[in-house]
C-alpha cells in the first residue's frame, strides 16, 4: 500500500513475459502471477492514463488494490468476483446512488476525487435518494471534475468492508460497468496489492 510522503512503486525494466490487458473488466480477470500494463479504463485512467512503458526500457512497477464482490441473488445463490474499478448500486437521476470506487473514477466521472488505486480503501460515494431533479442533473454533470461534493444530499466515506441489500428487483447493479441481475446482496472488500503494474 501507499504509504505518505513515500514513493509509490519501484523501478524495473519491462520484459517479454509482461501482459497487456484491456480495461477494467481484462484487469480484474488477470491472474495475479504476472505483471500487467492496462490500456484504458477506470484504473488506468486513474494512474493518468500513462503511456504504455517499452519492452526492455525502465518502467515503475506498482501496487493496485482490488475489490472482491460477493453477490448473493434472489434465489439465495451467491458468486464472489474481483473487480478492479468499481460497484455501482442505482441511478444517477432516479433513487438512490451508490458508488463504491477503487480509484475515484467510474467512466468519465470523479466520484470519489480523494480515491487512490493502492491506499488499502474503497471510497463511497451516496447520492440520497430525496434528491430532486435539477440536483442530479447539476451533480452529475459536476462529477465529471469531482466538484459535486460537498452538497448535504451527497455523502461521502472510505472503508475495508460493506455490504448493501437491494430496496427493489428492478434496482441496477453492476460491477466494473458489467450488469448483475436479480440481485438481493451485495458485499464488497478491499484487497490491498492485488495486482502488479507497469507505468
Amino acid at each position: 500500500m501507499i504509504t505518505r510522503g513515500e514513493q509509490w512503486g519501484v523501478p524495473t525494466t519491462r520484459l517479454a513475459t509482461d501482459v497487456m490487458v484491456n480495461g477494467d473488466r481484462e484487469l480484474a480477470l488477470s491472474s495475479t502471477d504476472r505483471r500487467l500494463i492496462v490500456q484504458g479504463g477506470d484504473i488506468a485512467h486513474s494512474l493518468g492514463d500513462p503511456p504504455h512503458p517499452v519492452l526492455g526500457l525502465n518502467c515503475i512497477e506498482v501496487p493496485i488494490d482490488a475489490l472482491r464482490v460477493t453477490v448473493t441473488s434472489n434465489s439465495g445463490s451467491t458468486h464472489t468476483q474481483m473487480a478492479a474499478s468499481h460497484v455501482m448500486i442505482g441511478r444517477w437521476l432516479r433513487g438512490r446512488l451508490v458508488c463504491v470506487s477503487n480509484g475515484g473514477f467510474i467512466g468519465a466521472k470523479n466520484v470519489s476525487p480523494r480515491a487512490h488505486p493502492n491506499d488499502g480503501f474503497f471510497d463511497v460515494m451516496s447520492l440520497d435518494s430525496t434528491m430532486g431533479l435539477q440536483q442530479r442533473f447539476l451533480a452529475r454533470r459536476k462529477s465529471v471534475l469531482g466538484t459535486h461534493t460537498p452538497h448535504p444530499l451527497i455523502e461521502t466515506s472510505r472503508g475495508r468492508s460493506i455490504e448493501f441489500s437491494s430496496r427493489s428487483r428492478s434496482e441496477p447493479l453492476s460491477v466494473d460497468g458489467q450488469k448483475i441481475q436479480s440481485w438481493s446482496r451485495v458485499q464488497i472488500e478491499i484487497v490491498p496489492d492485488y495486482w502488479r503494474l507497469l507505468v
